[in-house]
């Protein structure tokens, strides 16, 4: 014999199921909505004006990091310090210098925030390097290190485009990623 449910706890069971299917389905969502950057969809990476003068001035050394990796305040400092660029001197004319600077600070990540959901970094506080900053390390710690710093075809997390074949245009998406003497990066 069965037992006839009562009309307010169907009512309640009813109405928790759907609130989680709908949590469920807005989860699935988000997370398959983007890579996690802030600036990553590929229509807002398409609309990042290249700069011929940054792209020869800082190319000519490594990548043209796409200026939405980081906010101003650190492209600010970076371009402050060329004479001591990392350990290596990269110093340019005053008004070169000035103009890649206006050009990054004008791209970079917007009110510090490099990814989704992320509390923005105060001005001055965290690493200047991109490959020290904390969205870097999350979406690369579970590379092993043969497979980049160890590997001659690679040598460094520096070099993003050596893996990341998008990345001058500021697409870092996983299904780009082709490790040099490695293959196609799975996570």
């Amino acid at each position: 014999m069965t037992q006839q449910t009562h009309p307010i706890s169907w009512l309640i069971g009813s109405s928790l199921t759907a609130a989680a299917l709908a949590l469920g389905v807005i989860g699935i969502s988000l997370s398959l909505s983007g890579t996690g950057y802030a600036d990553d969809n590929h229509e807002l990476q398409q609309t990042i004006t290249p700069n011929p003068e940054y792209t020869a001035e800082c190319g000519s050394c490594h990548m043209a990091y796409p200026p939405t990796l980081l906010p101003a305040d650190k492209w600010r400092a970076i371009t402050a310090n060329l004479a001591d660029h990392f350990g290596d001197n990269a110093s340019l004319a005053p008004q070169v210098s000035a103009s890649i600077e206006a050009y990054l600070v004008q791209q970079a990540a917007q009110h510090g925030k490099v990814m989704k959901h992320n509390v923005p970094l105060p001005a001055g506080a965290g690493p200047q390097r991109i490959t020290e900053q904390a969205f870097f390390i999350r979406k690369h710690d579970e590379i092993p290190r043969h497979m980049v710093q160890d590997n001659p075809k690679v040598g460094s997390f520096s070099q993003c485009s050596t893996c990341h074949h998008l990345a001058e245009k500021g697409i870092f998406d996983e299904d780009t990623v082709n490790i040099p003497g490695v293959g196609r990066w799975n996570d």
